[in-house]
């Protein structure tokens, strides 16, 4: 939190208008505080006592950022408060509302990111004017922290513009960019930044110039309320509204999540009751949804990912090399993901693959993203075009010699892969880093035979690779620390949170998720049923169940991948033979519509029951509760974790948490496997994985080091 001697804001009048400028000092971008409103306070103190002030122009002095919410490291302080965190949001609240009551017209000029407080700053002036820069992006991303928006924003943005439209803002914290924002009427204009202050000016004369300053968005809703007529109308689609709001909400979160929910209350009351009424809703829920075990699991995570995206790893003498060419052998979902993303950011791409049908299917592909992109405002058509003609396609090494990275994205093949390195090694470029996408075979063991082994690691996407956030970088002891600095900061580059884990079979994500979907199969060869595993799993807050989720990789991909690790970890690692029955079988999941589900009928959430005929028992299942099912599968999961972060493949549970939720989808709410770990306790963790084992099998026996931590009342986290 910033001190209160800290430059927060300033202002200086020009020709009769207040140029506010925000400005945290010491950061690389604004934040709202205690500090910060108490100035906001005081500058209003000045305009409304300066009878030569004809307006206001509110704007940022950081580059790319206007504000990016409030301080949520002072949030978590009123934990244990909150009588003191409710008399801050009655005072967040008071400062907009004043603002918003000026007898002034206030432009908000904004380039770069307005977030959370910040953009319920702008909502509160009477014009937002905006930049044309890919970084001026808009929303209020409060759920994503457990919390809503607390400055008035759940009552101003939907009577702003269109309801849905504003549900879907506040409800999934979803951010817009400023040809969106334009379209849906949350900005009044988008600019060049050269001309941001001289259009927010011209703006500020024109709306003084205006007879009358109107009524401001409260009152224009509180006048329709007194109109019976406009009410009627407006009610029955509502209330639709809302209701479909809320179907959706709770299949998408399963009720884990009690923000989005709350919210949908509060802007509902403000609707029925009128804005006064509204923002006391607001207050009160934000001020209860600080204190949830949800709000706090998700802003430590909010708190871990920015101390991933800053942990050096390396020293800090050794500098990245700037990735000019990208090499990227493989056109299959994987390369051709890779090559689209790193095309879209800005790289020139090589791509290579050893068929022209299968180059042609990636280049279609990469159209295709690019193209969905553009047709969601994210980019322009012809910047769509740009990217596209950034990937160049080839059959030939041509051109790799001049890559300053190749990753290759080929089939999990030890030889194929060892044979690519000496290809591209035999080209010449000495400086060339080669990273290979393998997701179970050891770096080392594809170094084999590599001349430079110094060049080599590891960078493990996950599919599909332009959604998903995380990528695991993978060093072996050969890897030099100029390659791993430039593999982490392009990796960054790429919009991607990395974790850096050591060499081993299956790295850190593989193994953890093959002992998750290892579990499920044995309870599946017991005779549960599918969808009694998946619904059992999916209630505990993942995506998709287990069962779902390897349909979804492949069932040939996920035997692969479970035949590497049963052979490194054969001593503990017992799979059952059900799942390799099923695989011989021709089964491969969505990818030929014969799985766990029934593609073939089109309706792939129902069970495909002739599975069973393969397994034990048949047609034969027998209920088992869900509780017996969650346990099983997220303490193998806890169990792979823990030894894991005992060999060191794994530096911390900061990063295995990290690599946890955004590359394998444990749910958020609960803070990553080892946090959660932690709420339950260690002591019951071991007590219930002796008990499992002796029930279903050693696998389950928890690891030495949970025993030892147990003993000595240890936890992953001091906090």
């Amino acid at each position: 939190m910033a001190s209160s001697s800290t430059t927060l804001v300033r202002h200086r009048i020009e020709d009769g208008l207040a140029l506010v400028e925000i400005d945290v000092d010491g950061q690389s971008v604004n934040t709202l505080s205690t500090p910060m409103i108490e100035h906001f306070e005081a500058l209003l103190d000045a305009i409304e006592g300066d009878s030569e002030v004809r307006g206001v122009v509110i704007t940022s002095a950081k580059t790319d950022n206007f504000v990016a919410g409030f301080d949520i490291e002072e949030l978590q302080g009123y934990y244990h408060d909150p009588d003191a965190l409710r008399a801050l949001v009655k005072r967040g609240q008071a400062l907009m509302a004043r603002l918003e009551a000026l007898p002034l017209p206030v432009v908000a000029a904004i380039d770069g990111s307005c977030l959370g407080g910040g953009l319920e700053l702008a909502l509160a002036c009477d014009a937002r004017i905006t930049t044309e820069n890919p970084r001026s992006v808009f929303g209020l991303p409060e759920v994503m922290l457990g919390l809503i928006p607390g400055g008035g924003g759940t009552q101003r943005l939907p009577r702003l513009i269109d309801l849905s439209q504003a549900l879907d803002l506040i409800l999934t914290g979803r951010q817009i960019n400023a040809r969106k924002a334009l379209k849906i009427g949350l900005v009044d204009d988008v600019v060049h930044p050269g001309i941001l202050l001289d259009v927010a000016r011209e703006k500020v004369r024109k709306l003084a110039n205006e007879p009358g300053a109107g009524p401001s968005l409260g009152d224009n809703l509180e006048e329709a309320f007194n109109d019976p007529v406009k009410l009627a109308a407006r009610t029955p689609a509502r209330r639709l509204i809302f209701s479909r709001a809320r179907e959706q909400v709770l299949k998408e979160s399963g009720g884990n999540y009690p923000a989005p929910l709350k919210a949908l209350d509060v802007i509902e009351t403000g609707f029925s009751e009128g804005f006064a009424a509204g923002l006391r809703a607001e207050g009160e829920a934000f001020t209860e949804l600080v204190r949830t075990p949800e709000a706090r699991n998700l802003m430590n995570i909010f708190f871990m990912r920015q101390e991933v995206n800053k942990d050096r790893v390396v020293d800090g003498r050794v500098k990245a090399r700037p990735i000019h060419r990208l090499g990227v052998i493989g056109a299959g979902l994987m390369g051709a993901g890779i090559a689209q993303v790193a095309a879209y950011n800005g790289t020139n791409v090589r791509l290579k693959d050893a068929s022209a049908p299968g180059l042609g299917w990636g280049m279609n592909y990469i159209d295709d993203l690019l193209k969905k992109a553009a047709r969601r405002k994210k980019l322009t058509e012809a910047q769509a075009d740009i990217a596209l003609g950034r990937v160049a396609p080839t059959l030939t090494y041509e051109g790799f010699e001049r890559c300053d990275l190749v990753i290759e994205a080929v089939f999990e093949n030890t030889e194929l892969k060892q044979s690519i390195l000496a290809e591209l090694e035999a080209q010449g470029n000495t400086d060339q880093i080669f990273a290979s996408n393998t997701s179970t075979i050891p770096i080392k063991t594809i170094a084999t035979k590599s001349k430079r082994p110094e060049n080599v690691l590891g960078m493990h996407f996950f599919s599909p690779v332009h959604k998903m956030p995380l990528l695991e970088i993978i060093r072996t002891e050969k890897t030099s620390p100029k390659a791993l600095a430039t593999a982490l900061a392009y990796g960054r580059e790429l919009g991607k949170t990395c974790i850096v884990v050591d060499d081993g079979p299956g790295f850190f994500t593989s193994r953890v998720i093959g002992a998750y979907i290892n579990e499920a199969g044995w309870i599946l060869q017991e005779g549960g049923k599918i969808e009694e595993i998946d619904g059992a799993m999916r209630g505990f807050g993942f995506p998709v169940g287990p069962l779902k989720l390897v349909d979804e990789v492949g069932m040939d991909v996920a035997l692969k991948a479970a035949g590497v690790l049963q052979e490194a970890f054969k001593e503990r690692w017992d799979a059952p033979e059900g799942l390799r029955v099923l695989a011989e079988q021709g089964r491969k999941g969505r990818k030929n519509k014969r799985g766990f589900y029934d593609y073939a009928s089109g309706d792939s959430r129902a069970p495909d029951t002739s599975v069973y005929d393969a397994l034990p028992g048949g047609a034969t299942r027998r209920h088992l509760d869900a509780e017996t099912i969650t346990r099983r599968c997220w303490l193998a999961m806890l169990n792979e974790c823990a030894y894991a972060l005992d060999e060191g493949i794994i530096r911390s549970p900061r990063d295995g948490d990290i690599g946890v939720i955004f590359g394998l989808g444990f749910p958020p709410f609960r803070g990553g496997i080892f946090r959660h770990a932690d709420e339950v306790g260690l002591g019951w963790v071991v007590d219930t994985m002796h008990t499992l084992a002796g029930q279903y099998g050693d696998r389950l026996r928890p690891a030495p080091i949970l025993e030892r931590m147990a003993e000595k009342g240890e936890r992953f986290y001091e906090d």
